[in-house]
């Protein structure tokens, strides 16, 4: 047997340097040229026949090991690294799609090449798992059918190219001391070998491309450097496959993604209009499959269904804007899509795509036609209900108008009976005639609230105002009061600043207001309570409190008494006198002269009303 070299004889034999080394693992076209004294192959041949020469026993070794990057690396047959099992290259491996063991036609000539470039009597394309060696092609010389296209690992020679990543050309294997064992020689008849790894792009070494003989050989360097050729074939092959499955896998991303906007149309179409990808929305909204429209239609077969028909979105929506597309569903319902076509440019600013995305906005233009709709039928109602509050206004004022006259008139000739112009009265007339004055008087005020009301409605907000003197007209007002106080068994006070307080005001407005809230608490307050007025200035404001201990409201009604014509629950249980307009009245002058009033009252404790004003003038002493 050939004596052992220890890689360092061999480099000082050779006088070996390491040199660049293409992605299959072997020196590169730029290294020495191969041909000269220098180039790698007469280096190792030249290496091949010192060892021969240096060897001192047995016949001249017959084998040849060379590693990717340099000769002065042993070359392993053992893989305690796992290499064949590394989880990054089996995904590799997988990801090439060539596992399943089926004949790759496109592969086949080139295995058919390296067998005729080299005259060997088979070549094959093997890939190396961590158990087994996969043939996706094979090409045998005698034109007979390859016995099986996968091996298990324990057959494969392939499986050191892999693990060294690294050529391996055997001349004689039954003369070399670890394969002569190996059952691809004893069992598959395996003589002579030469593979070189492959790679996929990323540099994970996945197999060998091979050649075989049954016979010894001398592998020459020109079969070799085209083996490499073939090499770089195969491995543009695979790589051809990932980016192949890399736009298949991109592809159906892609569709996931789309097919996740279940509401959102999208249509995606090349530079000539033509549709090349839609979502299942999409496929939904035009009423149509997928299969009909993608390759067969153009954007402007996409508008064509449209009604009313829209321009060609690559004619007229390329700026983004966003069109309604009426579209007729399969049970025959019209759905409204809003649409916006988007130009896809490349570096040069062509067009290289358009992006067509819709909105199904059917609930939301029906709301919004609804909505519009509403509005239109809420402005008729606003403009008749004003129209009718004119009316009523105008009625109110007519009315009160006409009123007030007659009952002036009874008025008159009341007094004039009550002071016996028409003869003595005897006391069942004197009663009478008093009932007549009192409840004439009465209907004389209601008719006054309602003309100020009217007035209130018809006068402008902003009309100039005279100064007032607010204690003044609170006093006249508390002098107004007192024909309500004959008979009555009240405590009454009254608080007025000793200063003048002068605001701008409507007199006769703010003297109702306040002589309608002073009767009020006097009409409502049982013998024994109390009655009291406070006027005071606050800051910029005026404010007119008036208090009493009377019946109370409920909190329930605290806001609807001053509705005009309501009243409250116990005034309908002590039938108490009142038309319902008195706070309805004080709150509309308030609210004319810039106000507020607040009411705060416990049902059976009594009651506070605040009138407030803004000042509009200032305070005196």
């Amino acid at each position: 047997m050939a004596a052992e070299v220890e890689p360092s004889t061999l480099a000082a034999l050779t006088g070996a340097t390491r040199w660049p080394v293409n992605r299959w693992g072997i020196p590169s076209r730029s290294s020495p040229d191969r041909r000269e004294p220098g180039g790698w192959w007469n280096i190792a041949r030249d290496a091949a026949t010192r060892l021969r020469l240096c060897s001192s026993e047995g016949p001249p070794r017959r084998w040849i090991s060379m590693t990717s990057s340099t000769v002065t690396s042993a070359f392993a047959f053992t893989d305690p690294d796992d290499k064949l099992g590394a989880k990054n290259r089996l995904m590799s491996l997988r990801k090439t799609g060539l596992l399943d063991a089926r004949r790759r036609l496109a592969l086949d000539a080139i295995t058919r090449l390296a067998a005729q470039t080299t005259a060997a009597s088979s070549a094959a394309v093997s890939l190396v798992t961590s158990d087994r060696q996969i043939h996706p092609s094979t090409y045998r010389a005698d034109g007979l059918p390859t016995e099986s296209d996968e091996r298990p690992i324990s057959h494969s020679l392939c499986q050191f190219v892999v693990i060294n990543d690294a050529p391996l050309v055997v001349e004689d294997a039954r003369a070399h001391p670890v394969l002569s064992q190996h059952p691809a020689v004893l069992e598959d008849g395996v003589v002579s070998y030469a593979g070189l790894p492959l790679h996929d792009p990323d540099g994970e070494v996945l197999g060998a491309l091979c050649v075989v003989d049954v016979v010894p050989r001398q592998w020459t360097e020109d079969q070799l450097v085209g083996l490499g050729d073939l090499v770089t074939a195969v491995e543009t092959k695979i790589a051809l496959g990932l980016s192949r499955r890399e736009v298949h896998l991109d592809h159906q991303r892609l569709l996931s993604v789309l097919d996740g906007a279940a509401h959102t149309m999208i249509v995606l179409a090349d530079s000539e209009g033509v549709v090349t990808m839609m979502n299942r929305a999409a496929a939904l909204a035009l009423n149509h499959d997928t299969t009909a429209i993608v390759g067969a239609w153009t954007l402007s077969d996409l508008t064509r269904i449209a009604r009313p028909e829209v321009a060609s979105p690559s004619a007229s929506l390329g700026g983004g804007t966003a069109k309604d597309w009426t579209l007729e569903a399969a049970d025959g319902s019209h759905r409204v899509i809003s649409v916006q076509v988007n130009i896809v440019r490349d570096v040069i600013g062509e067009v290289e795509a358009y992006v067509v995305v819709g909105d199904d906005v059917s609930a939301r233009r029906r709301a919004e036609h609804l909505l519009r709709d509403t509005v239109e039928q809420q402005g008729f109602i606003v403009k008749h209900l004003e129209a009718l509050d004119a009316a009523r206004s105008g009625f109110i004022a007519t009315a009160s108008h006409e009123l007030r006259t007659p009952v002036t008139s009874i008025l008159g000739y009341t007094e004039l009976l009550a002071d016996g112009a028409a003869g003595e009265l005897s006391t069942a007339q004197s009663g009478m005639i008093d009932r007549v004055d009192r409840n004439s008087r009465r209907l004389l005020d209601l008719i006054e609230d309602l003309l100020n009301l009217a007035r209130i409605d018809a006068t402008a907000s902003h009309r100039v105002r005279p100064l007032v003197d607010v204690v003044a007209l609170a006093s006249q007002a508390w002098e107004g009061l007192r024909p309500e106080l004959v008979g009555r068994d009240l405590v009454t006070s009254v608080s007025v600043s000793r200063s003048s307080i002068v605001v701008s005001a409507d007199p006769l407005q703010l003297e109702r207001a306040l002589l309608n809230l002073l009767s009020n608490a006097v009409k409502f307050t049982p013998d024994g309570g109390s009655v009291g007025l406070d006027v005071r200035s606050h800051d910029v404001n005026v404010i007119f409190e008036v208090t009493d201990t009377g019946l109370g409201i409920a909190a329930d009604e605290h806001d609807a008494v001053f509705d005009p014509f309501y009243r409250s629950q116990s005034s309908h249980a002590r039938a108490t006198p009142g038309s319902g307009i008195g706070l309805s009245l004080v709150r509309r002058i308030a609210e004319d002269h810039g106000g507020t009033v607040q009411l705060e009252s416990v049902l059976g404790q009594g009651t506070t009303v605040t009138l407030t004003i803004p000042s509009g003038g200032c305070v005196s002493a």
